[in-house]
């Protein structure tokens, strides 16, 4: 719909404009856009582009208009943008908006216009109310004037992530008394700073079974677990209807002693029918791991799995009832629970698990033939796991040493780039010319309120990393390649890429390492962020605590910066080296220690050595570092299998394999 000043509005803003020397309110006729320009080279044009959009952004608007005028012409694809910053450098902004009434870049005209006039905010704010342009608009009228009441309500409630809420909250608790309602507004925007400010403004907010929950949650962050308790047992009380009342009963269990827990959750199986399976694996797990009686566990999992074959933790119960029955030497039910998992709940992250060990078992056994199609059915049906590996290593087409750090590999470093699909010309031609954070701009205009599909999330995916949000990246490809995998197998990059491969390349020969292991292990521990931080203080691209990074720096010295990706690099492969030679060479307990420390596996090989690594990996007493040595060794597969030949030639004979091999 194309928004109209009122003329007093107008009039208003171009004196202001005066007075303050800004150029936009003043009217004079634009630079024609497509008039002709003396013939330029493709690199003048997009020298002219990036000037005038530089220009453009810090308000230099003359040289804006100079810059750009007659490019469109150039860049038909980038018209209407082009088009949009001639008009607003030239004072028709208002005009381009009547013109472009559906372009998806009105939010931008009308921020922009609002700097200068706030009357542009109106529809900002009620035609897109949760757009990234309204939040900058926000932000930046705060800052000129952060005692409006009206705009500082409206950032706390549409974006409490803003970095400016924080200092909106506690600016407007200091102005005056707050309603209920604004207390429990203020307090969700605490909740993310400060734990105490935070308790306080919930306890005058109303006191709801959520701002209860969150309440107790915040007492326990605090360290004050009495407290904590007593919130939890009045949402009990005063809230027994909740559909929250479950969840403050889980989370009071956890205060209480193992059998104090174990006992009181007991009646809830009966009281939440619906939610029964739930109370089933909490008392499951209290009595495995609290208790340490997983004897106890049994006949829960068993009625877990009976009652609710359908829920999201009948897998996990079924898993355990099979590696327990195993355990005892009872393989028929062992296989009988496995093959229940796979058939029920073919897509659950303990699926492949229970696969493989279903032709594990049967060699143990004997079958050969039983277990070598088992194998077969795991690669074809979980192609991509740390099972799918070991099968293809049981079926002679795959290397299945654990120990790959002495692996020789060819990295294939250079690839060419992945196409860019389900995007526009306009995103394109921005990529082209290098503007990335334009781009994203454009990109989160053209998206805006829409349902991506698969082939926009994996642009979305590329252009996060061109970004440098590896993370998001990598976890956005990652979720919509398993959820629909992709004709092009080259897609997978996206999940499992190389960043920073000078660095990678440089420290793994330096340290004598796999560089794949390397990216694989980088990949679990922190996605290729840089300067991502754990709660427990490790820093970079492979998760250092300060007090390795000083036992590192005595030996290996010289100045280092944590969040310097090659500073971590050289470090992290230094303190992977040293892991790998004090257990003997061996990737697998080096990754483990890496993870529970090298004091940890000490302990478990004196209780459990080594006779089958297969074996001692599911027997890892922390379920934290079991996971993480499966997960490092299934990007290790995944990263062969993309860049280097060995693992295309495995790819290529898996495929023969199992297409000859028919339905298995």
């Amino acid at each position: 719909m194309p928004f109209r000043f009122k003329t007093r509005t107008l009039l208003i803003a171009a004196s202001l404009a005066g007075a303050l020397g800004l150029a936009w309110v003043a009217f004079p006729k634009p630079p024609t856009e497509d008039s002709p320009l003396v013939a330029l080279s493709s690199q003048d044009r997009s020298g002219r582009y990036r000037r005038g959009s530089a220009a453009f952004v810090r308000g230099d608007y003359a040289e804006a208009r100079r810059q750009l005028a007659g490019l469109a012409a150039s860049y038909p694809a980038l018209a209407e943008r082009i088009g949009l910053k001639l008009a607003v450098a030239s004072g028709e902004g208002r005009r381009w908006l009547e013109a472009h009434p559906k372009s998806p870049l009105v939010p931008d005209a009308l921020a922009l216009l609002a700097r200068q006039d706030r009357a542009a905010l109106l529809p900002l704010l009620n035609g897109y109310p949760d757009h990234y342009r309204t939040r900058e608009a926000l932000e930046r009228a705060l800052v000129r004037d952060p005692d409006d009441h009206t705009l500082a309500g409206a950032l706390l409630a549409r974006f409490p992530e803003s970095t400016l809420a924080y200092a909106m909250a506690t600016r407007r608790e200091k102005i005056g008394e707050l309603s209920p309602a604004e207390w429990q507004l203020v307090a969700s925007i605490y909740r993310r700073v400060n734990a105490k400010q935070a308790l306080a403004a919930y306890e005058r907010a109303p006191a709801t079974p959520e701002n209860l929950l969150e309440r107790a949650r915040l007492q326990r962050k605090l360290g004050d677990k009495p407290a904590a308790r007593e919130l939890y047992e009045l949402v009990l009380r005063r809230f027994p209807e909740s559909p929250l009342v479950l969840d403050a009963a889980f989370e009071r269990a956890e205060l209480l002693g193992a059998g104090e827990a174990f006992a009181a959750l007991e009646p809830w199986e009966r009281a939440s029918a619906e939610r029964g399976d739930e109370v089933l694996w909490a008392r499951s797990q209290i009595a495995a791991r609290r208790l340490d009686a997983p004897e106890m566990a049994i006949p829960l999992y068993r009625r877990l799995v009976e009652r609710y074959p359908q829920s999201a933790k009948a897998p996990n119960a079924a898993w355990e009832l099979a590696a327990q029955s195993a355990e005892r030497g009872n393989t028929g039910a062992a296989r009988s629970y496995a093959r229940w998992l796979v058939r029920n709940h073919p897509a659950d992250p303990f699926a492949p698990k229970a696969a493989f060990w279903l032709g594990k078992w049967a060699e143990q056994a004997g079958a050969t033939a039983e277990a070598r199609s088992q194998f077969r059915e795991v690669l074809k049906r979980y192609p991509r796991s740390y099972y799918a590996w070991r099968s293809a290593a049981r079926l002679g087409l795959a290397d299945g040493s654990y120990n790959i750090d002495q692996s020789v590999v060819s990295v294939r470093w250079s690839q060419p780039p992945l196409p860019l699909a389900g995007t526009s010309a306009a995103l394109r031609e921005l990529l082209a010319l290098g503007e990335i954070s334009e781009a994203e701009q454009q990109w989160q205009s053209e998206t805006y309120r829409c349902k991506l599909s698969p082939t926009q999330k994996l642009a979305e995916s590329q252009l996060r990393a061109r970004l440098g949000q590896h993370l998001r990246s990598i976890n956005q490809a990652t979720l919509t390649l398993f959820a629909e995998p992709p004709a092009d197998p080259r897609a997978w990059e996206q999940a499992y890429p190389l960043f920073y491969a000078p660095g990678l390349r440089q420290w793994s020969q330096e340290r004598n390492l796999n560089p794949l292991l390397v990216a694989s292990l980088i990949r679990q521990e922190s996605r290729f962020e840089p300067a991502i931080r754990s709660r427990s203080g490790a820093m970079g691209l492979m998760q250092i605590m300060p007090a390795t990074a000083r036992f590192i720096a005595e030996r290996e010295p010289g100045q280092f910066e944590l969040t310097n990706p090659v500073d971590n690099l050289r470090l992290g492969t230094w303190y992977l080296r040293y892991t790998h030679e004090r257990f003997g060479g061996s990737t697998m307990l080096a990754l483990a220690s890496y993870n529970a420390g090298p004091g940890n596996v000490s302990k478990w090989l004196k209780r459990n050595p080594v006779t089958d690594e297969e074996d001692f990996i599911e027997q890892i007493p922390f379920k934290e570092t079991r996971f993480y040595v499966v997960n490092i060794y299934e990007n290790y597969w995944n990263y062969l299998r993309l860049y280097t030949s060995q693992g295309r030639k495995a790819l290529a004979a898996i495929d023969g394999r199992t297409a000859m091999d028919g339905s298995n």
